[in-house]
């Protein structure tokens, strides 16, 4: 069955489309056009000795053509590409120019497409959350262009670490992905956390056989491919929780342990992070995950400690020693705590309009002074994403920032009794969505990432357009009148 004015010609690969299906014979030309002009400059390159451009050609074209018939298979897309390009050498950067700086605007136009022509139903309504973003970005480019010393590089970063993730929050609203696309992202989540487990592990026994970008912190921390334990650690929740939510919804026994394996994976390199924010966090997430779902968590922690122990008293002992002396490491909290308390002086002193974006490094050695008995450091970035908000951007747009989440949440509460209590896209999901953004936030607070990982900051708009979209559709049932 299907619901009213939804056709299930011939589905696509990721998702279930809605409205009319994508035209078969337009497929049929498009392909003919386009895979005959390929051929053509394939064989020109190979006969120009260019092979390696031949070859790229020949893969991403296949690939845009499912993204050009099915839009959230770009979501998937970015997913599964750009974690692994952004550190790489600038030979890498076409890649992320093409997957996420043109990508994701790219995607939301090709929606608009669909949408027209009645592929797919337009699934963004707009409200105050969008005036909140729309304020935001405006009050953020007059700060860049007031205060910036390089207006244009500047605004080129204002445009890749919070226009672009804001993008992702639009788009996946405009999808309005449904059962399907959320099984698939959850599959591609689940890639994510086996291959960034795995390189995390190898940097610390086999750091010679990845690339240089990879092994920023190789030795100390586990951080995978995105240059830092925050993002590393928030990607993989997100998806572990994910996986432990799909988990619960499956009848099958293999498949349920299968997921649960995932997310036992998932904590394990979150140990090996060594970042005590990130455990917070993790901590809090899997204490919410054992109260919506008590029974697997239960089963879950049991065989998750018997793994730990295990793991602690073999193959990876010295990096739970390593874990185990970083609990009592105090010079990094001392020297945090001065930098949060020069940002707290940057805000006093410009609360409005704050320094500039981009600009706390270059002011906040002024304004640091010792804390107690703690004594003065100089040097050291920020790691609070707020409190560095506030310096640079003002505490008007950071209000406008964090309104977003709040809305949100206010809208959870108002719309809970409407919301579905069985299927896969149930209030036990917006439930496990909300603990993922309850660990982003708590991971933004011990580090500043606007700044250090676009990608982590995407992930954040990721998820909070996914809670969006399931809010979107809960409304108040409509009774029919019963004749007298």
């Amino acid at each position: 069955m299907t619901a009213p004015g939804d056709t299930v010609d011939r589905p696509s690969i990721v998702a279930l489309r809605l409205g009319r299906p994508f035209p078969e014979a337009l497929t049929k030309i498009g392909v003919l056009v386009v895979g005959g002009l390929a051929g053509l400059g394939i064989a020109y390159l190979i006969a120009a000795g260019q092979p390696e451009m031949a070859l790229g050609i020949a893969v991403i074209l296949p690939v845009l053509a499912v993204v050009v018939r099915d839009p959230f298979a770009g979501v998937l897309l970015w997913v599964l590409t750009v974690p692994y390009f952004m550190n790489l050498s600038a030979e890498t950067g076409p890649v992320i120019w093409a997957v996420h700086r043109i990508g994701v605007p790219a995607l939301i136009l090709l929606v608009v497409v669909h949408t027209r022509l009645g592929w797919r139903r337009w699934g963004l309504r707009p409200g105050l959350v969008d005036i909140c973003v729309a304020a935001f970005i405006g009050i953020g480019l007059i700060n860049v262009v007031l205060f910036a010393s390089s207006v244009e590089r500047m605004i080129a970063a204002f445009y890749d670490k919070l226009i672009i993730p804001i993008a992702l929050f639009w788009l996946i609203r405009a999808l309005a992905p449904r059962r399907r696309e959320l099984m698939a992202l959850i599959g591609a989540g689940l890639v994510t956390i086996a291959v960034q487990s795995m390189i995390g592990m190898l940097t610390w026994v086999a750091p010679s056989v990845l690339p240089s970008g990879w092994l920023g912190r190789a030795g100390e921390r586990t951080t995978g491919t995105v240059g830092g334990p925050g993002p590393f650690t928030i990607t993989l929740v997100l998806f572990a929780v994910l996986a432990i939510h799909l988990a619960a919804q499956s009848p099958e026994l293999r498949r349920r342990i299968t997921l649960l394996g995932f997310g036992m994976l998932a904590g394990v390199a979150v140990l090996l992070s060594l970042s005590r924010g990130s455990w917070l966090g993790a901590g809090l997430a899997v204490a919410g995950l054992a109260l919506i779902h008590r029974r697997m968590m239960g089963i879950g922690s049991v065989v998750g400690l018997v793994l730990v122990v295990g793991l602690a008293v073999g193959p990876l002992a010295d990096q739970f020693v390593a874990a185990q002396e970083r609990i009592g490491v105090v010079d990094t909290v001392e020297s945090r705590m001065i930098t949060n308390d020069a940002a707290t002086r940057m805000i006093a002193a410009k609360p409005v309009t704050g320094f500039g974006f981009g600009n706390f490094e270059k002011f906040d050695e002024q304004f640091k002074q010792r804390v107690g008995d703690i004594p003065l450091k100089l040097g050291g970035s920020s790691h609070n994403t707020y409190l560095n908000m506030l310096a640079e951007l003002g505490i008007p747009a950071t209000i406008l920032y964090l309104g977003v989440p709040f809305l949100l949440l206010a809208a959870t509460f108002r719309k809970w009794r409407y919301l579905p209590r069985t299927g896969l896209m149930n209030r036990s999901l917006v439930l496990i969505l909300w603990l993922a953004v309850l660990d982003q936030f708590v991971v933004q607070n011990f580090q500043e990432m606007i700044h250090a990982s676009f990608w982590g900051t995407s992930l954040w708009w990721l998820t909070l357009g996914l809670i969006a979209t399931i809010l979107e559709r809960a409304v108040k049932p409509r009774f029919a009148s019963t004749p007298a």
